[in-house]
């Protein structure tokens, strides 16, 4: 069964730049707490230590060493501001990996701090899979240690209590 999240952001515009230092900081934050639940988060490659940077952006994926690395999960650091439009970014990953939860909740992280300029969508339900963690897709199956919408609560306040998801452009 497939599991993706996607993400569309637009990378170039003002807000996006004026909200980056709180984004890495609080994806740093995400990234210790799922440490703290024994969730290895490595690298793009799914070696050596995730990309949090102001300049790189912020890059990191599961563990390779176990199988448990898929797609990266990327966001660009802010780009210029583009004369003729603002560019979208999008981007797509996890298929259940307990890094998901990281994904998950930087994620919906963003879409909270830039609700006009972050989109994201998931295949799974903000009921099921964003409430009880991406390895549980049915009720005969344990809760993971963690999922996105709590982690997000936990570490940052309130989260929507009905779906933010929304089609993703293109």
């Amino acid at each position: 069964m497939g599991y993706t999240s996607y993400w569309a952001y637009r990378p170039s515009h003002p807000a996006y730049a004026q909200a980056w230092p709180t984004v890495l900081a609080d994806t740093r934050r995400i990234i210790d707490r799922v440490r703290q639940a024994g969730i290895v988060i490595a690298g793009p490659d799914g070696r050596r230590r995730p990309i949090l940077d102001e300049v790189d952006g912020i890059a990191f994926n599961g563990d390779a060493s176990t199988d448990l690395d898929y797609e990266t999960f990327q966001l660009l650091a802010p780009l210029p501001p583009v004369p003729a439009g603002v560019p979208i970014a999008t981007g797509f990953c996890t298929n259940r990996n307990p890094y998901d939860v990281a994904v998950g909740a930087v994620i919906l992280r963003c879409q909270l701090l830039l609700p006009g300029l972050f989109r994201i969508n998931s295949d799974g339900r903000w009921e099921q899979e964003w409430a009880h963690g991406a390895m549980r897709w049915s009720p005969e199956q344990p809760p993971g240690p963690l999922n996105a919408r709590d982690l997000t609560a936990e570490l940052f306040g309130a989260v929507p209590t009905i779906s933010p998801f929304r089609r993703i452009p293109g």
